[in-house]
């Protein structure tokens, strides 16, 4: 069991290592192409993974619902730090193009890597409480709310701590959209596009978890019976 859990993390970490790497390199052969945010954008990223932890941690020790909830809403404000770094390669620059495309990449997708096992961790806990249902239910409700949070954060400049630092700068932009909810066609474009596309995502990586437990023999598939793949 511990292995499983160290192995996935350890690659995480790896891969956060060799992003941080190629923008040391990038600055020696080329130098500074102001890129430092992105460090700071993969280590919000890493926030929403140590909350899903705690929120399963909470869970294996039977807390109350409300510990829970109160955790899986600290989640959920987080969690559109980690595809958000997907919107970076706004910054991409004019010159090494193919250098700096593939820092960005590394960067956009370790985040990415980061927040969907964050969810996954999440949605083993909703399964949990609820059922195979609900934890589905709880995944792309998350990641359409995720989407949301990524225009807010890209085209308006709000932040995770604006929800507690700020909250009458979030009602001014939440007071239109209740007045008039299709006012603004661009967000509902955005919200949609990323949040189809985040769901796809997703569910590609469940079902990868799903064949590798399998083909390690947590489930040994029999053609023509009827097996389930484990729940996240």
């Amino acid at each position: 069991m511990r292995s499983r859990v160290l192995l996935p993390l350890g690659a995480l970490f790896a891969a956060s290592a060799w992003c941080v790497v190629l923008l040391a390199v990038r600055k020696y052969e080329y130098g500074d192409a102001g890129y430092k945010g992105l460090v700071w954008n993969l280590a919000l990223a890493w926030i929403p993974l140590g909350l899903a932890a705690l929120l399963v941690v909470a869970c294996a020790r039977r807390r109350s619902r409300l510990q829970l909830a109160a955790l899986g809403l600290a989640w959920l404000l987080f969690l559109p730090n980690a595809p958000y770094v997907l919107t970076d390669f706004i910054h991409l620059g004019s010159s090494h193009r193919l250098f700096d495309s593939l820092i960005i990449a590394s960067f956009a997708f370790t985040s990415l890597a980061l927040g969907f096992t964050s969810l996954l961790l999440v949605q083993l806990v909703a399964t949990r409480i609820a059922g195979a249902l609900f934890g589905w239910l709880t995944a792309v409700v998350s990641l359409f709310a995720a989407s949301v949070g990524i225009y807010l954060g890209r085209v308006q400049r709000i932040s995770s701590w604006d929800v507690v630092g700020r909250p009458g700068r979030l009602w001014e932009l939440a007071r239109p959209r209740l007045d008039d909810p299709l006012g603004n066609r661009y967000l509902i474009g955005y919200v949609l596009l990323l949040g189809v596309f985040l769901t796809f995502a997703y569910a590609g990586l469940y079902g990868f978890t799903a064949l590798v437990a399998a083909v390690k023999g947590e489930q040994e598939p029999v053609l023509g019976s009827k097996q389930q793949w484990p729940s996240p």
